[in-house]
């Protein structure tokens, strides 16, 4: 088997999409810290940038999602650079009480921008119950879909986005394409056994809600950033006006 799982590559063949391996685990983490934590509009929003500590308390939430096997890297293949990344999530259906991972992420965070940035996510999530509404018991989620500013406007993040959901579908298959990942010692998969039957997306630029339109997800929600403030600023006030909303998206993973 091969130390990494291909999943197709630009049509000039120069980036390619790869499942995330240790090789590429710090390649992707530096994708984040210079694209996703400096210019989504999310984290524009709760200006995580400028609080210390922030944005790596969130690299440990991309490092659990690691854990699950399941996330995706664009590298250029002529530099051996990481230049995008998807990192997913596993969410498994939880009819009880009991909290669910995110919730437990953010009870931990200890900076104000990152926990603001999680409870987003949760707040988002909890409109619409996907369990339900798609009668499934789990799903893939894409949590952080990141490129590099300079690789802008070639398809990558459709590419890892079209990547991700075929990594889903080859599970449904019966396909056993988690790739085990180092974290803290331990290459242990977590959410071993669990097959997803729906990709879910939280999109909070136009870019990458136009990624999901294109890729035919159901948009299920759509949220202005005016309903949520930090510091007594509303995220409109702070985000680019191009970017006024985010949106909860799905899309079932048929084979």
């Amino acid at each position: 088997m091969p130390s990494y799982r291909p999943w197709g590559s630009t049509e000039d063949g120069r980036i390619e999409f790869e499942s995330l391996t240790n090789e590429t685990l710090e390649g992707a983490l530096n994708v984040i810290r210079k694209s996703f934590f400096l210019y989504e509009p999310i984290s524009v929003a709760v200006d995580l940038k400028s609080e210390p500590g922030a944005p790596e308390e969130l690299e440990e939430l991309c490092l659990f999602a690691a854990k699950d096997g399941v996330s995706v890297v664009a590298v250029d293949i002529t530099t051996n650079e990481v230049v995008g990344v998807a990192f997913n999530k596993i969410q498994l259906f939880n009819g009880s009480s009991e909290k669910n991972y995110f919730e437990r992420f953010s009870e931990n965070c200890k900076y104000k921008s990152s926990k603001a940035l999680v409870d987003f996510m949760i707040n988002i999530d909890a409109r619409v119950n996907l369990f339900k509404h798609y009668n499934v018991n789990c799903i893939l989620e894409l949590m952080f879909l990141a490129t590099l500013p300079d690789h802008g406007k070639r398809r990558i993040g459709e590419l890892l986005t079209i990547s991700s959901l075929e990594l889903g579908k080859e599970l449904r298959r019966g396909k056993n394409v988690k790739t085990p990942v180092m974290i803290h010692g331990s290459d242990e998969v977590t959410n071993a056994d669990a097959i997803p039957a729906l990709l879910s997306c939280i999109p909070t630029s136009n870019y990458s809600y136009r990624i999901m339109r294109k890729l035919h997800f159901d948009l299920l929600l759509e949220v202005s950033f005016d309903e949520f403030e930090i510091n007594g600023k509303k995220y409109s006030e702070k985000i680019d006006p191009v970017h006024q909303q985010c949106y909860l998206m799905a899309k079932r993973l048929t084979i």
